[in-house]
């Protein structure tokens, strides 16, 4: 009887050696390392080592309706469950088939695909294996989509096509600094902002800060003058003001002695003296008249070019906006005409002028509802998930 134990033992200890080797056999078959907390799912393949019993030590794919088929033990709920939970289920049925204490190992098989789309060479679905990132399983699908030239496009209108949208492309970035520089200008000239925008070109700044450096010039010249006239004008009235006095005084000695020579009491030389001295004021006065009203003319004049000064810059500007504006169309126009060639010819070499190229991936995960979820190529992967790739590029029109 004690033999008969010894060689019963001998034989469970050969029956558990050759399971742990039958389950090792299928956990480094399928190359896993099962997180603990891993939860299974339809899809999934399990693999299931009943210690002593190796007609029960096989691979089993979870099923649509959430379960596995064992051998006498029928069907076995798995999905929602973790490993620990399923050897836990298949160790209590077992228990009621069999007299000795049953040890089941359960594994991960196979995981449930993953599935690539988007602008990947071959999308579909690929198999899932521990730490797949994004990128691996864009190596899986062959990579990015690398799409051909349409029939009948010779690489020369390629070259040419992308020859002329690269030059518009430049043409347009200058055109548009230029056209923001205007509008700065203006708002600048209007008194709306005179804050500085980051975005602007620094030459094109420069340009404008000059010509309205050459304005302000412009405008203290003619301030100058008109101060100038003013002072003149107020020299004037000065003068007038002196000669005024001193032709009351001829008029009041011109009465006098034109009442003496009536007498007889002096000379009439002495009245002509003092009419010819009467004439000259009159002359000085009228000269300082008209000098007073040109140095007033000269003020008027400068205050009014000041304001021609400003409504010429304000004018060049905006006809410098409207040619702009135009030039900037017609970049547009072209740039957007050479890359709808190439989109619908070539779309990699259209890939190649576009201003900005982003490629984006998002993952569609089972069991989370709402917007996919953007990732990065370094981005781990679980089973089940469907990666969406996306190329995109800052449309020629902006």
């Amino acid at each position: 009887m004690e033999r008969m134990t010894y060689a019963g033992k001998r034989w469970a200890v050969v029956r558990w050696l050759l399971g742990s080797l039958v389950a090792v056999f299928w956990l480094s078959s399928a190359q896993v390392a099962v997180a603990e907390d891993y939860i299974i799912g339809v899809g999934d393949k399990l693999s299931i080592s009943i210690f002593g019993r190796e007609d029960f030590s096989n691979a089993v794919e979870v099923r649509g309706d959430g379960t596995i088929r064992l051998h006498h033990f029928g069907r076995v709920a798995v999905t929602g469950k973790t490993l620990a939970e399923i050897e836990d289920t298949i160790a209590e049925r077992a228990a009621n088939q069999f007299e000795d204490n049953v040890s089941v190992v359960a594994g991960i098989a196979e995981y449930r695909p993953i599935f690539v789309m988007g602008n990947v060479q071959a999308p579909g679905s690929y198999k899932f294996a521990p730490g797949m990132t994004v990128i691996k399983a864009i190596a899986l699908a062959g990579g990015y989509e690398r799409a051909q030239a349409a029939a009948g496009t010779s690489e020369r209108a390629i070259v040419d096509a992308q020859r002329r949208a690269l030059d518009a492309r430049i043409r347009l970035e200058y055109a548009e600094d230029e056209q923001k520089s205007i509008v700065a200008e203006l708002a600048r000239l209007a008194g709306e902002s005179a804050a500085s925008d980051a975005s602007e070109n620094p030459d094109q700044v420069a340009v404008y800060s000059t010509g309205r450096a050459i304005l302000e010039e412009t405008i203290e010249g003619y301030r100058r003058r008109s101060a100038l006239a003013e002072a003149e004008t107020g020299f004037y009235a000065q003068r007038r003001e002196i000669l005024s006095r001193q032709l009351s005084v001829i008029e009041q000695q011109l009465e006098d002695v034109s009442g003496l020579v009536t007498q007889g009491l002096t000379r009439r030389d002495r009245l002509i003296d003092l009419q010819v001295d009467l004439d000259n004021y009159r002359s000085d006065e009228l000269e300082t008249l008209a000098f007073a009203a040109k140095a007033e003319q000269t003020g008027a004049n400068a205050e009014s070019e000041i304001g021609v000064a400003r409504s010429r810059y304000h004018r060049d500007l905006l006809r410098d906006k409207i040619e702009i504006d135009q030039r900037v169309a017609l970049l547009r126009s072209d740039l957007n005409a050479a890359m709808d060639f190439l989109r619908s010819a070539a779309p990699t070499s259209a890939l190649v002028v576009e201003a900005e190229i982003t490629t984006t991936f998002e993952i569609y995960r089972n069991g989370q509802s709402g917007a996919a979820e953007l990732v990065e190529l370094t981005s781990l992967m679980q089973p089940d998930d469907v990666l969406v790739v996306t190329f995109g590029g800052v449309s020629a029109g902006n």
